[in-house]
């Protein structure tokens, strides 16, 4: 049990306040590393600028690149943020149009890993809205989006601090930033969606390796047959030239083909400058006989 007087040091933890979260603490490395991301200002292409009051521009960062910035600064997982407050200033009604107009404003607290935080107020306001709901949408969305950037910028130049410095502001906005390239494939596509090049490409990477393994099987294999098979070229030709055999050669005869000796004997009598005549018949011509002359003495 404490004793009297207990509750005024500061060896005793106070109940009504929330224990300070830590995950890890940071080594000095870390910390450096840290210091030095934190000290750096901003490129022009982060800077974003608007139309403001009197005709003159206001410079300022958006919330999604502040948010890029810290989870690129700490780690997606090194820092987190909570809505400690948030107070309605006022809210008024038209009695003739019955347009909300409201303003608020809210507190947020920023938490790195090792239990450092730093909080800032953000306001937000509508004016002439048709609906109470769409009016605290609208309100407590700004409101909670400029809190949380300006809770980021005590962390350092790198999350928005360097903004507020006028001359560096002045130099930085002379200088113009490249155009952004747009890199399709940054883009988080369904799987229905997706380009199928990478798999294409495996694919087809693959098939050549399965075709160029089995050609390479089929030419060993034909080289090995074709070393050991005779095919008797004769090479003092030409392949595709053919040489028949001399007309004597009896090689050459058709043995199945019948000559009739009669037809030969009477071509062969025949004189070949007597033509046929009209009564002889072709089919006849072969058994036809010269002319004979008497023989003297004869009976």
């Amino acid at each position: 049990m404490p004793a009297p007087g207990d509750q005024h040091s500061g060896n005793l933890a106070n109940p009504f306040e929330e224990p300070q979260k830590r995950m890890t603490e940071y080594t000095a490395q870390q910390i450096a590393t840290l210091q030095s991301r934190l000290e750096k200002q901003l490129g022009p292409e982060y800077i974003s600028a608007r139309a403001g009051p009197s005709g003159q521009k206001v410079h300022y960062i958006a919330a999604e690149k502040c948010i890029a910035l810290a989870n690129e600064v700490f780690g997606f997982n090194g820092w987190s943020s909570g809505i400690q407050n948030i107070q309605v200033d006022f809210v008024d009604e038209h009695p003739q149009t019955l347009k909300i107009s409201l303003g608020l404003s809210v507190i947020v607290r920023v938490t790195l890993r090792d239990g450092t935080f730093h909080e800032d107020i953000g306001y937000g306001h509508i004016e002439n809205c048709k609906g109470k709901a769409a009016a605290f949408e609208k309100a407590k969305k700004e409101g909670t989006t400029d809190a949380l950037k300006r809770a980021l910028r005590n962390f350092g130049n790198v999350l928005g601090n360097c903004i507020y410095d006028k001359d560096y502001l002045a130099k930085v906005t002379k200088l113009k930033p490249g155009p952004t390239k747009f890199d399709e494939n940054k883009l988080h596509r369904h799987s229905d969606f997706a380009k199928k090049e990478e798999k294409e490409k495996e694919k087809e990477k693959e098939e050549s390796l399965i075709k160029k393994e089995m050609a390479d099987s089929l030419d060993d294999l034909l080289d090995a047959d074709f070393d050991e098979m005779d095919f008797a070229i004769n090479e003092e030709g030409h392949p595709d030239e053919i040489v028949l055999p001399p007309a004597n050669n009896p090689s050459t005869t058709v043995p199945n083909q019948a000559i009739n000796p009669q037809l030969k004997s009477a071509q062969n009598m025949q004189p070949p400058s007597r033509p046929m005549g009209r009564s002889v018949s072709a089919g006849n011509a072969g058994n036809m006989r010269g002319p004979q002359t008497p023989t003297q003495g004869a009976p």
